[in-house]
């Protein structure tokens, strides 16, 4: 589903719209990246993240001191369906060489003794490298042609739409404001 207009009559909805669409068309990627890769799509996003904070440096998702992360910020930024995370995860531990790690809260840096923490191992690192290698190749070819201006235009619009959203997903004040 495209809408064509006049650049002069692009609306706010044609933006945001064209996201979602854009999200729907590239899960045929995700799943072509996991492909024979024994994982889902949802499990191959939680490995996905703990594989860059571990491996690439990625700095938007919280890790402690150990390279734990807080099973709720995983949460927080999975792509793909967060819904049975914990049943996810446990599924990861319990493999024959375990993928991730879990423990418990660190009660020392403010965390429920209850809450769990989550870590890729080794294995895990192995075993998801190739679906991410995958994924560039796949990335590589979507831009592929499209200039480089363009390029960081668009990430930069998407960073700016996505960083507004978790303001205000963070901000209690518009929690109940009837406001979003």
């Amino acid at each position: 589903m495209s809408r064509l207009k006049a650049a002069s009559a692009l609306e706010p909805t044609d933006t945001i719209s064209s996201v979602f669409c854009t999200r729907r068309d590239l899960v045929y990627g995700a799943k072509w990246a996991v492909e024979n890769s024994g994982f889902t799509v949802e499990e191959a996003d939680l490995l996905v993240l703990l594989y860059g904070v571990k491996e690439l440096s990625w700095d938007g998702l919280e890790q402690d001191r150990e390279g734990y992360v807080a099973f709720r910020r995983l949460e927080l930024n999975l792509v793909h369906n967060p819904s049975l995370l914990s049943r996810r995860i446990r599924k990861l531990a319990e493999a024959k060489t375990p993928l991730v790690e879990v423990a418990s809260g660190d009660t020392a840096a403010g965390q429920h003794c209850n809450s769990k923490r989550v870590r890729i191992t080794q294995e895990g690192v192995r075993r998801i490298a190739p679906v991410w290698q995958r994924f560039q190749q796949m990335s590589a070819s979507l831009v592929k042609d499209i200039p480089k201006k363009m390029l960081e235009s668009h990430l930069a619009v998407n960073e700016a739409i996505s960083q507004r959203i978790r303001d205000r997903r963070t901000g209690l004040s518009n929690l109940f404001s009837g406001k979003f």
